[in-house]
């Protein structure tokens, strides 16, 4: 696996577990960050490589920045 793979996987970990720890569901913050079930399905794990935008969008539906996504990759 290449380290960029690597990456991706812990990124979604990453929104995965303060998705959960917000006790909400997929659809839910897909909804709150005005995104796809389905694109943030695959963002969380590791299959696709999200936009700026995207995650600026996701972070901001989970009261967070940027920077906390971003943590520990």
């Amino acid at each position: 696996m290449k380290a960029h793979e690597k990456k991706l996987l812990k990124l979604g970990a990453n929104i995965q577990s303060w998705r959960k720890r917000r006790l909400m569901t997929v659809e839910a913050l897909a909804n709150k960050a005005g995104i796809s079930k389905g694109n943030l399905s695959d963002i969380e794990n590791g299959k696709k490589d999200p936009r700026y935008l995207t995650l600026y969008f996701i972070a901001e539906a989970l009261n967070l920045k940027v920077a906390n996504l971003l943590a520990r990759l």
